[in-house]
């Protein structure tokens, strides 16, 4: 998730308890994690934990499982990369395709994001890339794919990570603070989080949780690209082609990173009148988008987050509202994420 410029700046509704903030690189992001001051060592955990997830879904170490995967095309059965292959393959349906962690094969094999050096591919590369969810075959013993696949879990990978570490918080009991890996957030209690232009720093909205364990993913085209913006990482597996309608997506839910991630990834990609109409149907997942012409678009948001839309005066992208809107007016602080960029470059 991913990968925005329509940035999370998130703020806890905390009681009185005393908090603390720590923050590695992991999983090619800054991760934060903050909780109340008496779990120190759960904190540590959960780096500890994220970092064994990170062991086997990374593409950038060639330790990781995944990346043993993709060049060898064979390796023995691992949990948290079977779990993700098999989440990923209901997300490929449930979206019509457009969520395939196969694009690694034109994401990574290509183009080369996530690294040092990225490239331009050409038309015929992009258009003779090999992709194929069901080139990846699976046993209780082995996981192999077809020679030509190479696996992406970026599109998935952290709000998957940001799942295990609240189930993992759960278990613990802890039932305050907010585990971020950059746009994929879940605040374990009442929350507030700003959403930024995907043009400048302004902010526009703010977004209040109605709920605990709120869930929210985001997307957008900004900071990873090869030569020109035009080449940005999100792909339309179907086209391999750089989705053009949205230029941020933003979605809530509750309890279930993972889904929203891989969603974010594939409304990123789609068309807009499939995009629309996806979302129509996800009751339980709100959305605030901005399509390419800078329009906000907004919805299901009712039962989950209450939106403030604050004076916004750039062009072009001032929001389209209704002045019907029932917001809240409460005083907030912020803090930014930065982007997904080269872990290399992130640790410098």
């Amino acid at each position: 998730m991913k990968y925005l410029f329509f940035l999370l700046s998130p703020l806890l509704l905390f009681a009185q308890k005393p908090m603390q903030t720590r923050t590695q690189v992991l999983m090619g992001t800054f991760v934060s994690i903050t909780l109340p001051q008496a779990y120190k060592q759960e904190i540590t955990k959960s780096f500890e934990l994220l970092k064994r997830i990170e062991d086997s879904l990374s593409t950038y170490d060639s330790n990781a499982t995944l990346a043993k995967l993709n060049k060898t095309h064979h390796v023995q059965s691992d949990a948290y990369l079977s779990e993700a292959i098999n989440l990923s393959r209901s997300y490929y349906d449930e979206s019509h395709g457009y969520f395939d962690i196969t694009i690694g094969s034109i994401s990574k094999n290509l183009y080369h994001f996530g690294e040092e050096t990225t490239y331009a591919p050409s038309k015929e590369a992009l258009q003779n890339a090999y992709l194929d969810i069901n080139g990846i075959h699976m046993d209780d013993h082995n996981i192999r794919t077809d020679k030509n696949i190479i696996i992406d879990l970026g599109g998935m990978g952290k709000g998957y990570g940001v799942d295990k570490v609240t189930m993992y918080l759960k278990e613990q009991n802890i039932t305050e603070g907010i585990v971020a890996l950059s746009g994929d957030i879940r605040c374990l209690n009442n929350c507030e989080v700003y959403l930024q232009s995907p043009y400048s720093e302004q902010t526009f909205a703010k977004i209040k949780s109605k709920k605990t364990q709120l869930s929210i993913s985001t997307s957008g085209p900004y900071r990873r690209f090869a030569n020109t913006k035009d080449e940005h990482h999100l792909i339309n597996p179907k086209t391999a082609s750089q989705g053009r309608e949205f230029v941020s997506v933003s979605l809530f839910t509750t309890a279930n990173n993972t889904k929203i991630d891989a969603y974010a990834t594939a409304l990123s990609v789609m068309p807009k009148a499939e995009a629309l109409t996806f979302l129509k149907d996800l009751n339980d997942i709100g959305f605030v988008i901005v399509d390419k012409e800078g329009k906000i678009l907004y919805g299901n948001v009712t039962d989950l987050v209450d939106i403030e839309w604050l004076d916004y005066k750039e062009n072009p992208t001032k929001p389209s509202m209704s002045k019907n809107n029932n917001t809240n007016a409460d005083i907030a602080k912020s803090f930014i994420h930065p982007d997904t960029t080269s872990p290399k470059v992130i640790a410098k």
